[in-house]
């Protein structure tokens, strides 16, 4: 203890003027952290009145459930205190329950003990690395892909290998070559199911020669699958997890509840869960307990049918902005057609830059991600991801038109 115990008026600031700088402690891993894409994009709101953003991928506040949820509240909160204490590491059983018996229709043959619910499918990419990844190790993944899974991945220092992509996902014969030029590789990421950023979907043969091929070199599969509930046309495929049940399946209930609930799950073999369920406990011990019983009291006999009355409207507006791009756009530009999901990707000609063209389509009024984000390269420039899913039809015309006429502008 010191022996100086003399109380001062001011907090003793000489190290802040001094030559001592935390930066020079922080750890190597920070490095992959740039500016942030949000500020940027916060940023681009300032050049227009009104500004139309197809930024977000998100279900429509409109969409949200909100009179159930307050329902959902109201009993979940009759539960305290009971559940107001630690507990529940692996998640409320009762949501572990629903969450298995919603896979059960897509394929998927799991149960609430190989449940791990989640933070958001965001946590389980994080605890997924904390089990299988070492500095150096290598992940496969699309290219282009989730922003937010390639950040995660190098924040654990990864070496990141893109697999090249068409409209149906990532190409099996790049991702085999890619697995013969990295034998040692740990990990396969893929969105295989209305894709982020591009809303490609993995056709079924593809599905069985990418887990036959993961299988072979006991590598494992990390499938993220947000948006498998959002189908608008054609037939369902199964997930990757309902051919192999060692493949870590990811899913939540941000597209289909509320993002804000921040509620997602991870369904994996025992022995991988319990190395899930660890990470987890170390990291942040366990999910809101009264917002597990929210979840799981909105769901219950509710989330079927709702997840059914918004297809319609997004349906609707994918179609707008299908019909809306091939009114304005140039021939020399082409987009994606997704059957569900909330994302068109589009591709404008070779050697125009839609990171560029960022700010003029901000002046003119339109709000994009540009695409270099999710190439985890950050090499390629001539692509806009546009989410529908937030824009009234009105805006989604208006907001494309915007678009169009940068582009013949820049063209």
């Amino acid at each position: 203890m010191s022996a100086n115990l003399t109380a001062t008026t001011e907090p003793d600031r000489t190290w802040a003027t001094g030559n001592d700088d935390l930066t020079s402690r922080f750890a190597r891993r920070n490095d992959v952290f740039g500016p942030s894409i949000w500020t940027e994009i916060l940023n681009l709101f300032k050049h227009h009145t009104d500004p139309i953003y197809f930024g977000d991928g998100s279900p429509d506040k409109g969409m949200i459930p909100l009179a159930k949820l307050k329902e959902a509240s109201a009993e979940a909160w009759a539960s305290a205190p009971d559940c107001l204490g630690y507990g529940e590491q692996q998640g409320y059983e009762p949501l572990r329950h629903l969450i298995a018996e919603r896979m059960r229709p897509l394929g998927v043959a799991t149960s609430a003990d190989r449940i791990l619910v989640t933070s958001g499918s965001t946590q389980g990419i994080d605890l997924a690395c904390r089990v299988f990844l070492e500095p150096g190790d290598v992940v496969l993944l699309e290219n282009p892909t989730f922003l937010g899974a390639t950040e995660i991945f190098r924040s654990w220092e990864a070496r990141l290998v893109p697999i090249e992509t068409d409209d149906q996902g990532m190409k099996i014969e790049a991702l085999e070559a890619a697995l013969i030029a990295e034998p040692n590789a740990k990990m396969i990421y893929t969105i295989p199911t209305f894709q982020n950023p591009t809303g490609g979907t993995m056709p079924i043969e593809r599905r069985q020669r990418l887990v036959d091929l993961a299988r072979a070199r006991n590598v494992a599969i990390l499938e993220d699958d947000p948006y498998v509930e959002l189908r608008y046309d054609g037939l369902a495929v199964p997930p990757l997890a309902a051919f192999d049940p060692n493949v870590v399946y990811l899913g939540t209930f941000s597209k289909t509840i509320a993002p804000g609930i921040r509620c997602g799950w991870a369904s994996a073999a025992p022995d991988v869960l319990r190395l899930l369920l660890a990470n987890r406990e170390v990291s942040d011990i366990s999910n809101d307990r009264i917002t597990m019983r929210v979840v799981y009291h909105t769901a219950d006999g509710f989330l079927t049918g709702h997840v059914a009355g918004t297809l319609d409207v997004y349906r609707r507006r994918r179609d707008t902005m299908l019909n809306a791009l091939s009114e304005v756009m140039p021939e020399s530009v082409a987009w994606s057609k997704p059957d569900g999901g909330f994302f068109v990707w589009i591709t404008l000609p070779e050697g125009m830059n839609a990171t560029d063209l960022a700010i003029p389509a901000a002046d003119n009024g339109v709000i994009y991600f540009p695409g270099h984000w999710f190439f985890p390269n950050h090499d390629r420039y001539n692509t806009i991801r546009l989410s529908f899913s937030t824009v009234p039809e009105d805006r989604i015309v208006e907001g494309v038109r915007r678009l169009g006429e940068t582009i013949w502008a820049a063209g």
